[in-house]
């Protein structure tokens, strides 16, 4: 089961989104052109993943089920 987050910038409740460093054209020259290269760029980007909001791109979601989480929600639907 997926956690909820919420985001305290914009106050999108939901899932996160996944991303990468990196970019999917540097990634697929260096497939192309420079196979042992591209299979390290590959590998670091895919370490490298990590959760930002859907809306605003921030990285600061904090769960909705903790105390912080909970207050925040509080104050946004006043």
């Amino acid at each position: 089961m997926a956690t909820t987050l919420i985001c305290p910038n914009c106050g999108y409740i939901g899932e996160p989104k996944r991303v990468m460093n990196g970019s999917c054209v540097i990634e697929l020259v260096l497939w192309l052109f420079l196979l042992p290269l591209g299979v390290l760029y590959t590998v670091w980007r895919l370490t490298t993943k990590y959760s930002v909001c859907p809306e605003c791109e921030a990285t600061n979601m904090i769960r909705l089920d903790s105390p912080r989480g909970r207050k925040l929600r509080q104050e946004l639907s006043e």
